[in-house]
């Protein structure tokens, strides 16, 4: 039996997995590294954490799995979109990674989209719309802002493509990671040189571009000697975090759509084509799969709203993730009785901005509603349902573009609460079904791992077989507490925007 070890590079942690080529689950490994915050609006990480918590993750799983570990044949990863690390001439990290998080250029955006000219020229080249969330804004203020840094740069590359790099000694990149890039021409997959020369950023500064399943190299004698890993054991070129979770959700053709509720909350509906939006509200992206794109709607804070709230408010169990004393699992029990609507308290999940279908990086969270009858379980449960109204307006959002989405494929972490999932399916009034696989990122990246070593055939086949459906619901008629609540959402946005701009002048 062959195995294949999947690596998941998320933006709060990192997971690693080996599963047999069947897509039998062996055993994971994980470890956890810190966001940093230098000031408002800034969120960076240490690039070397990535790289030290999965040799230790590897370790961990060589001494628990020998057997295993010793037949791995392939690796293939994924990771969190955007997030660069500039490189000196000596390939060492010049500062911290940026992360998609970050909303530092957030004035280099506002300037583009008073440029119609230029906000044009990026949506005809790249099928996008400027945001603090693309790479490409984000190298522009390093440039602007740290130009000894820039000055030293001679590569750009994205977090797991970095670590790709630590592995092989090979720089590449996939085509659904570069279209986070705004750089790249998400239609007919390749960089886009007007891009690059709109932004004045070298093309050279970035890697070569190709599919997520070719094999772009092989574990390096000195990779191998951190990590256990065999020596020229071959390297795919692997994909975003939600093109893999997507994959390993069952989602290998047009029309279908999956739902990822993890540190931010994402909906993809996949197609054999471009579906642009000419509002700018969805994004248009390359997906993992050969001629295949996703439609995409994402809120930027989703768990990381409920992790958001662990922090402020339970700081004796910032540490606590995982066992039968997890945090979570006693906010579970705590919002049980918690009745829908929350005592008519909602919560806008726009902890540091917001995308879909906002793209206003000066939004922020609010509770609005609370009364002396509120309570702490109240505010939790209310996170719970802000997300998923934010979640709804995607959908919507993404429908009004002459798509309709009939059944919702749901996965990550905020679903393992049975509370939120019921609290999901009444507001979104879809069929839901959940995904019986706790770590679909990593089986995404081991079937295009296995698709580049000859391993697996048709990807539609392959998923049928190795995903099942868990729970599945469906509230047609949702809840009126919902429908009412929903409508207010809605409006407190538009309410609040200028003030949110007044608050940062």
């Amino acid at each position: 039996m062959n195995y294949l070890l999947g690596i998941d590079l998320g933006t709060t942690g990192l997971k690693v997995s080996i599963f047999a080529e069947d897509g039998a689950l062996t055993g994971s490994q994980s470890c956890e590294y810190p966001l940093l915050t230098p000031q408002t609006g800034y969120v960076e990480q240490d690039p070397n954490a990535w790289w030290h918590g999965f040799v230790s993750a590897a370790r961990r799983l060589r001494d628990t799995y020998p057997e295993a570990f010793d037949k791995i044949v392939g690796v293939g990863l994924c990771g969190q979109m955007h997030t660069q690390v500039y490189l000196d001439r000596n390939d060492h990290a010049l500062r911290p990674a940026i992360t998609w998080m970050d909303q530092r250029s957030s004035d280099i955006v506002a300037r583009i989209r008073s440029d119609p000219a230029g906000q044009e020229l990026l949506y005809q080249e790249t099928a996008n719309f400027p945001s603090t969330t693309y790479t490409a804004l984000q190298a522009k203020w390093v440039q602007e802002n740290e130009p000894e840094v820039w000055r030293k740069t001679r590569s750009i590359l994205v977090a797991k493509d970095y670590l790709k790099y630590r592995l092989t000694g090979v720089k590449a990149t996939d085509f659904a990671e570069a279209s986070g890039t705004l750089l790249f021409d998400v239609r007919n997959e390749r960089w886009s040189a007007a891009a690059f020369d709109y932004f004045g950023i070298s093309p050279d500064l970035f890697p070569a571009v190709g599919p997520s399943d070719e094999i772009i190299g092989a574990i390096s004698r000195q990779a191998s000697q951190e990590t256990g890993l065999k020596q020229g054991i071959p390297v795919v070129n692997g994909s975003s975090d939600n093109s893999a979770s997507a994959l390993g959700a069952g989602m290998a053709r047009s029309g279908q759509v999956t739902l990822i509720i993890g540190t931010a909350g994402v909906v993809s509906v996949c197609s054999d084509r471009p579906l642009l939006d000419p509002a700018g509200r969805t994004l248009c992206w390359h997906y993992c799969l050969p001629k295949h794109w996703v439609t995409l709607g994402i809120t930027q804070t989703a768990g990381e709203s409920l992790q958001w709230f662990k922090n402020a408010f339970d700081p004796q169990d910032a540490s606590q993730s995982t066992g039968s004393g997890d945090i979570f699992n006693r906010y579970n029990q705590a919002i049980a009785e918690v009745p829908d609507g929350s005592g008519g308290v909602i919560f806008l999940p726009y902890l540091n901005g917001e995308r879909t279908p906002y793209w206003d990086s000066s939004a922020r969270g609010v509770y609005f509603g609370l009364n002396l009858a509120t309570g702490k379980a109240h505010m939790i449960k209310a996170i719970m349902e802000g997300v998923s109204f934010a979640l709804r307006n995607n959908i919507e959002t993404i429908e009004a573009l002459g798509i309709q989405i009939d059944e919702v494929r749901a996965v990550g972490g905020g679903l393992k609460s049975s509370v939120w999932l019921q609290t999901l399916g009444k507001i979104l009034k879809k069929p839901i079904a959940t995904v019986n696989m706790p770590d679909t990122a990593n089986l995404g990246n081991i079937l295009l791992c296995g698709k580049a070593l000859g391993l697996v055939g048709s990807y539609q086949q392959s998923v049928e077989h190795m995903v099942a459906t868990d729970q599945a619901i469906h509230y047609p008629d949702g809840a009126p507490v919902y429908e009412k609540q929903y409508a207010l959402f809605l409006e407190l946005y538009p309410q609040l925007q200028p003030l949110y701009c007044k608050a940062l002048e």
